[in-house]
């Protein structure tokens, strides 16, 4: 009785199963080549969408990022002034021990 229930392939069934798997790649074929192009477009609209941030009237900029922006400017502005009185005190060092030793 349970034999009964189970079903043999016949052409039909074969030729069916056939239509099914190619049915299926191409469906899978679909599916992958959709997915490349909405992949596509999210990166598309990610680097629209960043580019233009700054240019769109309703963006307001963290006052934190601008105040931080101000500081490493005075900061990096003052490290390039020590940096170019280091090389001065350098120089001026040099040339006294040149002195020095041309004294001796």
């Amino acid at each position: 009785m349970w034999k009964a229930g189970r079903e043999t392939s016949s052409p039909e069934t074969a030729l069916s199963e056939k239509q099914a798997k190619k049915e299926k790649e191409r469906l899978i074929k679909e599916l992958q080549l959709i997915t490349e192009e909405r992949n596509d477009l999210r990166d598309r609209l990610r680097f629209l969408t960043e580019r233009s941030m700054k240019n769109r009237p309703h963006f307001r900029p963290n006052p934190y990022y601008e105040d931080l922006e101000r500081m490493e400017e005075a900061v990096m502005s003052i490290l390039h002034n020590l940096e170019m009185e280091n090389t001065e005190i350098h120089e001026n060092s040099h040339k006294l021990k040149k002195e020095i030793t041309f004294s001796r």
